[in-house]
């Protein structure tokens, strides 16, 4: 009977042994799970003081400093002060490159070139709330009118408000 346990374990053992071997082999070939995605295209237009403004194809994440690259860099009369060339761009953005003011009594119409004392001659907007519109330009800037619902302290009746003065 000892014998008869004694084959039967070693049986076992051998096909136990037989297949964790087989399980742990490995049969050269490697499979990767990774995926790779190629970056999605945007569009944006660009106008104002660029040597070819129109509208551009992308990478998403692409940043303002591209955008400019592409439509042939600044002109002369380019404020390059005002833009934040590392900003981010969107699908659909517009981007629009200031001039430089060329005298003190032009009145300033670009919401990037625009100084706390050109904000203040709007009415409802004093100098806190020109402060903090450029504090909010110098961090994250402008693309379009509508990013100043984005600073604290301007709502709709504030926005309308800028546009009119902005339009006139």
């Amino acid at each position: 009977m000892k014998k008869n346990m004694m084959i039967f374990l070693a049986i076992c053992l051998v096909v136990l042994g037989y297949y964790t071997f087989n399980y742990f082999s490995f049969d050269g070939e490697i499979e990767l799970a990774a995926t790779v995605e190629l970056p999605s295209e945007i569009k944006t237009y660009i106008t104002g003081e660029v040597v070819r403004p129109g509208v551009y194809t992308l990478d998403e994440g692409s940043r303002i400093e591209e955008l400019v690259a592409l439509a042939g860099g600044f002109t002369e009369k380019a404020n390059i002060n005002t833009i934040n060339l590392a900003m981010r761009i969107d699908d659909g953005d517009k981007v629009v490159i200031p001039k430089i003011v060329e005298s003190e009594n032009e009145r300033v119409k670009d919401l990037n070139a625009m100084t706390i004392d050109d904000f203040m001659l709007i009415d409802t907007i004093g100098e806190v709330t020109a402060k903090k519109i450029i504090d909010y330009r110098q961090n994250k800037g402008f693309i379009v009118l509508e990013d100043l619902i984005d600073v604290e302290g301007i709502g709709e009746q504030k926005l309308q408000v800028i546009k009119m003065y902005l339009e006139n």
